[in-house]
């Protein structure tokens, strides 16, 4: 059950942050900004793994993602809908984000009590 309150949600949110989006290619977002360049001294970090990036981006947008904040909680990720529509169920299964009755996913971390 909770797992299709979960799709349900993603669901109606991806498809609200859809019209709001705009389009993302490679590093130029819906601003029309270009993502900083590190300089070529500096080592390259190593990537952080897509539920990580999903739930800090969550964390940014105030714990939750909602209808109104869905496009930015991608963007910022670097998500598309569909990796968002496969992380949801995941994260709620290992008790990392709910779904509220309303509809919105909250993530459950230290800091988003």
């Amino acid at each position: 059950m909770t797992a299709m309150r979960m799709t349900v949600a993603l669901l109606g949110l991806g498809a609200l942050g859809a019209c709001t989006a705009g389009a993302q290619i490679g590093n130029l977002g819906a601003q029309g900004r270009v993502g900083s360049v590190a300089s070529a001294s500096a080592p390259a970090a190593a990537p952080r793994p897509p539920a990580e990036r999903l739930i800090a981006a969550i964390e940014a947008q105030g714990c939750a993602i909602t209808a109104d904040n869905v496009a930015q909680v991608l963007l910022k990720a670097n998500l598309t809908q569909q990796q968002l529509l496969e992380l949801g169920p995941q994260l709620t299964a290992q008790g990392r984000a709910e779904v509220t009755d309303d509809g919105t996913i909250r993530v459950l971390t230290a800091n988003c009590i």
